[in-house]
């Protein structure tokens, strides 16, 4: 679900840091031996060691290991970078919200009494407000689909991952600092840099995935699981903590949905400097992972290797693999939309304040936590791909009740319900989503694979939230918007009626049933990135590689 402040929708980003990630491992494939050295587990030391961490932090043992990793500082790094990406995605809520009370201002749709004026068919900027702020998650999208492969490639072929990634923490940190200052007369310029930023919140998903796999070949596989679930913890306590402390200032003090966002931002900057700069310290330098091939353009691999792996699927995996990607590609598109769609159907339909949405989305991102399981007890009692398909329909039927059945100011607790049910079936959603394609990933192409998985997340996420702006633009009630997004959940589902059964599935990849089950045990991850599109933490299942998962770069 992306805010218009970025691809990374806000309810796709609690469950993905836990669940929507690109499944693949592959311990034969080596790293660079530069890499691997300089991830290498912390070596017994002054102020390196497990006992030496929790001797200062003593009565909190506990809570010091939680996050100290063994000692090991890109684990370290990557879980301060968690804090502060938590606390991006959140923040996309409030300001949201701040942008659609000052657009419809600026539009005179407002009334003497600072309400919404229902029907309003004034325009800004040449759109409705509802249809402006959802035309900045498209650009957002488009700009992700068009780069990332470009991006992937830079991160991939050249040493230059952490200046990458630390070139896009400083920009997102600019963009926040000066959206403090969003005011009447500053909200459009505003928004623009908000649409930018969401796109530059991907590029720093590139860059940090990319360190997964250096992790993994110097920790190993039993303690990545463990890391990887730390991982999705910090994140997904970032991401609460500061949905409660925003609402909690906000009611406390009384402040306007604007001032609202203006604090939120204000607390964002400091968080992110804090944390990013945390993060990318213990980052180490890396080292390209791969040589480009002699007579190849650095800007178009990545698109090369995507239409490769296209063909490559098409022709030997008709059965399962084919429909799988296809499906993903629509399902992810309706998912990415969720969050952006949702704050501006809670807002103007509703008339929720900022602090009433962000309880809304406290809910949502509460309730993905019992979901993950209903998720595991569908899958043992079904098989993924059955499973993956019912967690659909039950998002599109959510959906759909929620959109047609709150219509009016009145009902705003109810929506509390409807937040139940969403956090529930995205948190069935993501987990399955993520199994099933490891299930089914032919052994010796997790690399490639795990690059177009990624790539194929992104390809139509601008696509929902166009088609939202084109009917509110057409004069009918957002509802209806919000009853078209959801329709890429039963596109999925019908594609995947297409495959073979799933015995079939599974010999066609090479894989068996046991395998099947081996997989189901790292991969129903938790959820605590259902609110931001694609930020997730892999497991040590998907760790392998994961350079090029996050490109497309095959």
């Amino acid at each position: 679900m992306a805010t218009p402040a970025e691809p990374e929708n806000v309810v796709v980003s609690a469950i993905d840091a836990a669940s929507n990630q690109a499944p693949a491992i592959d311990a034969s494939v080596p790293t660079s031996e530069a890499a691997a050295a300089a991830t290498s587990p912390a070596k017994e030391g002054p102020g390196v060691t497990v006992t030496d961490c929790c001797a200062c932090c003593s009565p909190f043992q506990r809570c010091c290991n939680f996050f100290h990793f063994d000692g090991h500082l890109p684990a370290k790094g990557l879980g301060q970078l968690a804090i502060g990406r938590g606390a991006v995605v959140m923040s996309n809520i409030f300001l949201t919200s701040s942008f659609l009370y000052l657009a419809n201002d600026d539009a005179n749709c407002l009334d003497e009494k600072d309400e919404y004026i229902d029907d309003c068919g004034n325009k800004v900027y040449g759109f409705s407000p509802a249809a402006l702020m959802a035309n900045t998650v498209v650009i957002s999208g488009l700009l992700s689909a068009f780069f990332m492969p470009v991006i992937g490639a830079l991160v991939d072929f050249t040493p230059s991952r952490k200046a990458i990634g630390i070139a896009s923490c400083v920009a997102i940190g600019v963009i926040q600092a000066a959206q403090i200052g969003t005011v009447a007369a500053t909200w459009f310029p505003m928004l623009i840099l908000q649409a930018i930023a969401g796109f530059l919140y991907q590029i720093l998903i590139v860059a940090v995935y990319a360190y997964m796999p250096e992790v993994w070949t110097a920790v190993g596989h039993d303690r990545m699981t463990d890391y990887s679930s730390r991982f999705t913890a910090i994140q997904f306590g970032a991401q609460a903590m500061y949905l409660v402390l925003i609402i909690a200032i906000s009611q406390v003090v009384g402040m306007s949905d604007v001032v609202t966002g203006q604090a939120s931002q204000a607390i964002n900057t400091v968080w992110i400097a804090f944390f990013f700069y945390r993060g990318w310290k213990l980052m180490p330098f890396a080292p390209p992972t791969h040589t480009l091939p002699e007579g190849h353009s650095l800007l178009a691999e990545g698109f090369r290797q995507n239409w490769e792996t296209a063909k490559s699927i098409n022709r030997d995996y008709r059965a399962g693999l084919r429909w799988f990607f296809l499906a993903l590609i629509f399902a992810e598109a309706s998912a990415a939309a969720i969050t952006s769609v949702a704050v501006i159907f809670l807002d103007e339909v509703l008339g929720m304040g900022s602090a009433e949405i962000g309880i809304f989305f406290f809910v949502t991102l509460v309730s993905t936590i019992p979901g993950t399981q209903l998720g595991a007890y569908v899958t043992s009692r079904t098989n993924p791909n059955t499973s993956w398909q019912m967690s659909m329909m039950s998002l599109l039927a959510v959906l759909v009740v929620g959109a047609l059945t709150l219509v009016s100011e009145d009902q705003i607790y109810f929506s509390y319900v409807w937040g139940i049910f969403v956090g529930l079936s995205l948190g069935w959603f993501y987990p399955t989503e993520n199994l099933f394609f490891s299930s089914i990933l032919p052994k010796g192409q997790d690399t490639e694979l795990s690059g177009f998985f990624v790539y194929c997340t992104q390809i139509l996420g601008w696509l929902p939230p166009l088609f939202f702006s084109i009917i509110v633009e057409a004069g009918y009630e957002q509802k209806w918007g919000v009853i078209i997004v959801s329709f890429g959940f039963l596109v999925a589902t019908v594609l995947l009626r297409f495959a073979g059964s799933w015995e079939v599935i599974l010999e066609e990849s090479g894989r068996t049933r046991g395998e099947d089950s081996n997989n189901a045990t790292g991969h129903v991850h938790g959820s605590t990135e259902i609110m931001s599109h694609k930020d997730a933490s892999p497991s040590s299942k998907e760790a392998d590689d994961l350079e090029d998962s996050e490109t497309g770069g095959g």
